[in-house]
């Protein structure tokens, strides 16, 4: 049996009639296909949830290598916006790359509630990611993503790594990073022990700077990187979510 490719290239926008909405980004070279079932479950219970691809993603490799990070903070800087025009109340929730442009957005617009889940915002292979990246990726554009010895190995979005888009992933980091002070809105982080891809170091990082008075954690133990997948865990933490955003600020 051969590695699944867990891709979707559409985005949704789900339950437009709500006032309530919730705009759900998926991380870096991912696809709506991480976010979709948040955005089912919160649909179903309420809220209105969008869930687009970001730029690059959902496409080919060369599509997201042709892409600069001030794309994706133009993205959703757009989406945001159009979703407050149309409804009362408004959120966000990120995963992995996703959480770091929810953080963006947390600086400077006023949202209800941010929930920012397997934050990557220190690479775990820093070196890897800060000194070689930089300069590889002006001549190896793409590297194929490596699979364990499991025949049921699954990935999620592409099967190669778009390293020039690597490179603007770094560059994100960067410029986030040094606004994490200017975040004040209610904040949830979740994280999974078992994440092999986000270090627990993201967690006190985000946690130390960041503003906000009201913060809260919730770390789950058999979940991976990619939370809101089928697990022990997906109960509670998509019951978890709801709960932060219908609590009274």
């Amino acid at each position: 049996m051969g590695h699944f490719k867990l891709f979707d290239k559409k985005s949704y926008d789900l339950n437009k009639d709500s006032n309530r909405g919730v705009l759900i980004l998926h991380g870096f070279s991912s696809t709506t296909y991480e976010t979709l079932p948040l955005a089912e479950f919160l649909s179903k219970r309420g809220f209105r949830a969008v869930a687009p691809n970001l730029p690059g993603h959902g496409t080919t490799v060369e599509d997201c290598n042709s892409k600069k990070f001030q794309d994706w903070l133009d993205f959703v800087d757009v989406k945001l916006a159009e979703l407050s025009s149309e409804c009362d109340e408004v959120s966000v929730v990120g995963l992995s790359m996703g959480a770091v442009l929810s953080l963006y957005l947390a600086t400077f617009f006023p949202m209800n509630k941010l929930i920012v889940c397997a934050t990557v915002l220190k690479f775990k292979n820093p070196y890897v990611v800060n000194l070689l990246i930089p300069l590889v990726n002006k001549f190896l554009k793409q590297r194929k993503k490596p699979f364990k010895k499991n025949p049921h190995k699954n990935w999620s979005g592409y099967d190669h790594y778009p390293l020039t888009a690597l490179n603007e992933f770094r560059k994100l980091n960067q410029y986030v990073s040094k606004k994490l002070s200017k975040v004040t809105c209610p904040t949830l982080y979740i994280h999974s022990t078992n994440d092999r891809l986000s270090n627990y170091e993201n967690v006190n990082f985000v946690m130390d700077n960041i503003s906000a008075k009201a913060k809260e954690k919730l770390i789950v133990k058999d979940a991976s990187h990619h939370l809101f997948y089928e697990s022990k865990d997906k109960n509670t933490i998509f019951e978890a979510i709801n709960s932060f955003l219908k609590k009274k600020n």
